[in-house]
């Protein structure tokens, strides 16, 4: 700095001392001479010659200062456009290959399925009419492991993907207790039922003819199976028929628990991408082609929208927001709530969620969901729920409430 004022100093004395001994040309080159040589000084600062040679070199005082200023800006940027969340929603963006679409594609999860059976330890008595009641023994657990996966996915330029959901289940052995797949119960004949409450809904012409084929086939409301026929199907005379002469009323050809809950063979789903909004990827645009679930009416009951499968849900969750949880076996999307951020997974800072209170409520606690109900009957079902609740623990309750839903 003290070069540089020396500059403008002496040109100022060079030029008064000229201007009164010497002639304007003499004047004039001793300022030059003095200018070049002051000048020379700020430029030695950035330059150095080279030995011998006109060439000039830049010096490290300029790459430092050059460094500093570029250093400057980037943390202006950096503080304005926040590197780290334009990279974040960049990965959120589901493309073939992205980290956040592969864990999407096939979790990298241990989901387990806990099964708890009813046999009927008096099944002959009371179909024989020697008494008044059945009794019920809990059987379990039977546990599946579910290796949930996305297959055959199509991308579409409107921001969504469409993928057929894969849900096999694997029996557990070590963690089901002892309890194998073969163990033999009586058990309530779900085809049988099933079409009875079908037929139920139809006049006489249709229920006659019905009544005649049971006892044609001689099917009791009550028979021996195994573990494994119960949930995962079997095939009887019963459905058989109805498959084939009542398609449109019994579209399959065995009948399982879990079967029915787990059967996904011709499902298909819509997904949102992120592209447009990062928040949204991984979540549902539609099932079965509809935002709606067929079974039910009104936004409330049926929408599944901006749903998670539960392999990812939706990002930059707000305060006090709430999340849209579906799964066909559930027959209908569940509400979560915040149940408290203070909580720690893994060494990070998490919001946990819990379904909401009274979440399977069909309009008797909440009228908003008397959509769950039809004809009127949600009287008789808020019954059940509340029984349950009240004299069963939670195996016998959660029973309880799928039948309500389903």
């Amino acid at each position: 700095m003290k070069h540089i004022m020396n500059v403008f100093g002496n040109q100022y004395n060079s030029v008064s001392m000229n201007n009164c001994d010497n002639g304007p040309f003499e004047s004039f080159a001793a300022n030059r001479r003095n200018l070049t040589r002051q000048f020379s000084i700020v430029d030695s600062f950035f330059h150095q010659r080279k030995e011998g040679e006109r060439t000039r070199y830049p010096k490290s005082n300029f790459f430092l200062m050059a460094s500093g200023l570029i250093s400057i800006c980037l943390g202006v940027m950096s503080h304005m456009c926040d590197p780290y969340m334009l990279i974040f929603k960049w990965k959120l963006i589901f493309e073939n290959g992205g980290e956040i679409f592969e864990l999407w594609k096939t979790p990298p999860v241990d989901l387990y399925i806990k099964i708890f059976l009813f046999n009927v330890t008096n099944a002959e008595q009371y179909l024989n009419g020697n008494a008044e009641k059945m009794i019920f023994n809990e059987v379990g657990p039977y546990v599946y492991r579910e290796l949930l996966s996305h297959e055959n996915i199509t991308f579409y330029s409107n921001g969504t993907l469409s993928t057929k959901p894969n849900h096999p289940l694997v029996f557990q052995a070590h963690l089901s207790e002892g309890h194998k797949e073969e163990d033999v119960f009586y058990v309530p004949n779900i085809a049988l039922l099933s079409i009875a409450q079908i037929a139920s809904k139809h006049n006489y012409l249709i229920r006659l003819p019905l009544n005649l084929l049971i006892r044609r086939t001689k099917t009791v409301p009550l028979e021996k199976q195994t573990a494994r026929q119960f949930m995962f199907g079997y095939e009887t005379t019963l459905t058989t028929l109805g498959n084939t002469f009542l398609p449109n009323w019994i579209s399959f050809n065995k009948v399982g628990l879990i079967d029915r809950m787990y059967d996904f063979k011709d499902d298909f789903e819509t997904f949102y991408t992120g592209v447009g909004d990062e928040s949204l990827s991984g979540l549902y645009e539609s099932y079965l082609g509809s935002s709606k679930l067929a079974q039910w009416e009104g936004d409330h009951c049926s929408n599944i929208r901006n749903a998670s499968d539960g392999t990812k849900f939706k990002s930059f969750i707000k305060d006090d927001e709430q999340l849209l949880f579906f799964r066909k076996s559930m027959c209908r999307a569940q509400r979560m709530v915040q149940a408290g951020s203070k909580h720690e997974v893994g060494g990070i800072q998490a919001t946990k969620f819990v379904f909401e209170d009274n979440a399977l409520d069909n309009g008797h606690i909440d009228v908003r969901n008397k959509c769950f109900c039809r004809k009127d009957i949600w009287t008789a079902f808020a019954t059940l729920s509340e029984i349950s609740n009240k004299y069963g623990n939670g195996r016998h309750s959660e029973y309880g409430r799928m039948r309500t839903l389903c």
